[in-house]
């Protein structure tokens, strides 16, 4: 499919998974993008082709097409996006930060992985629900002591839709979770009340689920 040097191709599965973020920040900015959603009966060909032909490196998604390159790992795509579109940064502190961020907010969602993906989840759900509030507890310290909007400075950067998204996904396992946390109630409100993100977690091109599995 030719896109123009405007526009991006994301191809993953009609989940928000590791990609929402990305689509988060996409939305935000108004970046254009088409989704190549790809079907859970297709993906095993896919798989064994794309590592093939490069269009997926590493038999994984998402990936992000844009001109020639395809790119696989989705902080290596958000990273991608945010350099191209000023979002990863005023400077070179605001950079690194964002990087300890981002990967401070993935340690986090393993969590949520490592519990929505185990059989006995039921009986853990407590464990979990304090794990992830602990791990909330110190972003929360961390983030108080900078006094910023977001996660780096006064304006958004590929960590902050990161944190957007992986709040939400804990919230569905419980809804109170960040209730106890100034900041990060701060932070939701301002990200969801950014208008592009508003009219996106509205919108029909937003997938409810995190991961295919029923009780996500």
């Amino acid at each position: 499919m030719p896109i123009t040097s405007a526009e991006y191709i994301l191809t993953y599965f009609p989940i928000r998974g590791r990609a929402e973020h990305i689509r988060l920040l996409l939305e935000d900015c108004k970046i254009p993008y088409q989704q190549n959603l790809i079907a859970n009966e297709d993906w095993k060909q896919l798989k064994a082709q794309g590592p093939e032909t490069g269009e997926i490196p590493f038999a994984q998604l998402p990936v992000l097409q844009h001109d020639k390159l395809y790119l696989a790992q989705s902080g290596a795509i958000a990273r991608y996006i945010a350099r191209r579109h000023k979002k990863y940064g005023q400077n070179e502190m605001e950079m690194s930060l964002a990087d300890m961020m981002y990967d401070t907010v993935s340690d986090i969602r393993q969590v949520y992985r490592d519990f929505i993906f185990d059989e006995n989840w039921q009986a853990k759900r407590e464990k979990f629900v304090e794990n992830a509030s602990n791990r909330f507890a110190l972003l929360e310290k961390y983030v108080n002591r900078r006094n910023t909007p977001y996660l780096v400075g006064e304006d958004t950067t590929f960590a902050d839709y990161h944190l957007l998204e992986v709040i939400h996904i804990i919230q569905r396992v419980q809804s109170d979770i960040i209730k106890p946390y100034s900041w990060l109630g701060s932070f939701c409100q301002n990200m969801e009340s950014r208008p592009n993100i508003a009219e996106y977690l509205k919108s029909s091109r937003r997938f409810e689920k995190p991961v295919p599995l029923p009780h996500a």
